[in-house]
């Protein structure tokens, strides 16, 4: 049994940040992959999160950075970092992120699970749209 992720609320984590691993990109988390097998509906290499820190103020949902979860194997550099289930950030967000390890993290993947749309498409529709009724007043 993994202490972390700990769903919160459905496709809602928390857990901590573990450290920096320079076998992960800039847009990648890593957690170990056998607490995301036993803690989660995260599908590990597809699923991606949103990512804030417990306590701080966050920028609105869809202007926040969306990280791809990698399952940490036991081979991997990350691995020591995530032993029970913690976050692994990229090494290089290691100067700006630095200060929060051992930190509360949410990990929100609700965008991957509940929304089934795409949001770029979206957008572009609601803009056309608007577009199309300011034409015809």
């Amino acid at each position: 049994m993994f202490a972390y992720p700990i769903e919160v609320a459905t496709d809602l984590y928390v857990s901590k940040v573990g450290g920096f691993s320079p076998e992960l990109e800039k847009n990648e988390i890593g957690i170990n992959i056998d607490a995301i097998y036993s803690n989660t509906s995260i599908i590990a290499n597809e699923t991606y999160a949103k990512i804030r820190f417990l306590g701080e103020r966050a920028k609105p949902f869809f202007f926040r950075e969306s990280y791809r979860v990698i399952g940490l194997e036991p081979n991997m550099e990350g691995f020591e970092y995530s032993q029970n289930g913690e976050v692994v950030f990229s090494e290089s967000l290691a100067n700006s992120l630095g200060t929060y390890i051992g930190k509360d993290v949410i990990i929100n993947t609700v965008e991957t699970f509940r929304l089934n749309i795409d949001i770029i498409t979206l957008v572009k529709k609601c803009l056309e749209s608007q577009r199309g009724e300011k034409r015809r007043l």
